[in-house]
């Protein structure tokens, strides 16, 4: 156990949890989050609201769902791995990046996870015919649960031409209308968990940067280091590295919240 993290009780309970889009650095997310299932458990447990925007929300659903996020840390390690050998990697012709979430969505998803996630779980989205942000919350099977995080993780162009639908609706990633969401109206702080250095309760710590940018509402740094984030979000290289980075920040995050 890494020193002083037992002590971590003292951090307020519940907070809210929002992760915000990250693409494959949703690595970093699960890390974050397997350190909380180590050290913190109860911040998972009493989370009132789970949010997540793009790969974000698929983050936020494991958690609800207490389930598949080893599994699907595996997942994208692997399919990032298949994608070398593709030239253009995400964008060839021959791979369908949603149709590959879709399948370890209906592998890993328990037979209940719309029960655990309704009211609980909350998908930010970009409906396509306003672009205005909304966030499903409401499942009444566990396939609408899989269309809602689908429909968060399209990126028009990435993920393909066609945008997947939730109840007749089409809807695009989440990301471009909130980066990182927060439900209005709830009563709990919202902890919240970006694998971008910026203004994030848990990011990477980078050293400061002389200049910020504003994406969908949320700041990030202008650095070296978030530009290749950026592109490792959506060309994958090993992201065990991600990973790793997430769960030291998760513990350095206990650590400077504990008694």
């Amino acid at each position: 156990m890494a020193p002083g993290v037992s002590t971590c009780r003292d951090i307020d309970v519940p907070l809210s949890l929002s992760f915000s889009g990250s693409g494959f650095m949703a690595t970093y997310q699960l890390g974050v989050t397997q350190c909380f299932i180590t050290y913190a458990p109860w911040i998972l447990r009493t989370a009132p609201c789970v949010l997540g925007a793009s790969a974000g929300s698929l983050v936020a659903a494991a958690v609800v769902s207490l389930s598949f996020i080893v599994t699907i840390c595996d997942e994208m390690l692997h399919f990032a791995e298949q994608l070398k050998v593709f030239t253009l990697g995400p964008f060839n012709p021959s791979v369908n990046v949603l149709q590959w979430l879709e399948c370890v969505l209906h592998k890993h998803l328990p037979s209940d996870a719309h029960q655990l996630a309704s009211g609980r779980l909350g998908v930010s989205t970009t409906r396509l015919n306003d672009g205005k942000q909304i966030v499903i919350s409401q499942f009444q099977s566990k396939e609408e649960l899989v269309q809602a995080l689908l429909c968060s993780c399209f990126v028009p162009g990435y993920c393909g031409m066609l945008p997947p639908s939730f109840n007749g609706v089409y809807y695009i990633d989440g990301g471009f209308t909130s980066m990182q969401p927060v439900m209005s109206g709830t009563c709990s702080r919202t902890l919240t968990v970006s694998p971008f250095s910026g203004d994030t309760d848990i990011c990477p710590a980078d050293i400061p940067a002389r200049w910020d940018m504003v994406v969908s509402g949320t700041t990030i740094k202008g650095n070296v280091a978030n530009s290749f984030r950026v592109l490792n979000a959506l060309f994958p290289l090993p992201l065990e590295q991600a990973y790793h980075s997430g769960y030291k920040d998760a513990i350095r995050f206990l650590l400077q919240n504990s008694g």
